[in-house]
């Protein structure tokens, strides 16, 4: 039998004395690796831009328009400052990142209709980097 006094609990069962610590703050400013990988990505993508510009140039026997090469510049060294910006856990670089990110999902779905492993990929990536900078909010406030 229990020779306790009613109501009174054995001493393994007393938890009155632990202190247990409670998150209250948001963890902010802090570069997770999700963070890093996107911006990776971003100056993947810039590079690769970059690159498709000078190589299809360089090396292709077809013509391409002058509106697509200045496409493609334009949104590597976008993809390029908005890396920087996440890097520096600036909010713009979030929203910029975010922006190029549905570009470059449609810019896979376009992709997709001659050459789908290529599209794939390009969609995949830029899901990342909408997914890493639009769960990322808390890394971006200051304070």
């Amino acid at each position: 039998m229990d020779d306790r006094p009613p109501g009174r609990r054995s001493s393994f069962e007393d938890l009155s004395d632990l202190e247990l610590e409670r998150a209250t703050k948001v963890s902010s400013g802090g570069r997770t690796a999700t963070l890093i990988t996107a911006t990776v990505v971003l100056f993947a993508g810039a590079v690769f831009a970059l690159l498709s510009v000078v190589l299809v140039a360089e090396f292709s026997s077809t013509s391409i328009s002058g509106a697509a090469v200045g496409f493609l510049l334009a949104y590597g060294i976008l993809q390029a400052i908005a890396g920087v910006l996440v890097l520096l856990l600036l909010p713009a670089g979030r929203w910029l990142g975010i922006i190029l990110g549905i570009t470059g999902m449609g810019l896979g779905v376009v992709l997709a209709s001659s050459a789908p492993a290529s599209g794939l990929v390009s969609i995949l990536l830029s899901g990342f980097v909408i997914y890493a900078l639009a769960s990322s909010g808390p890394s971006f406030r200051r304070g």
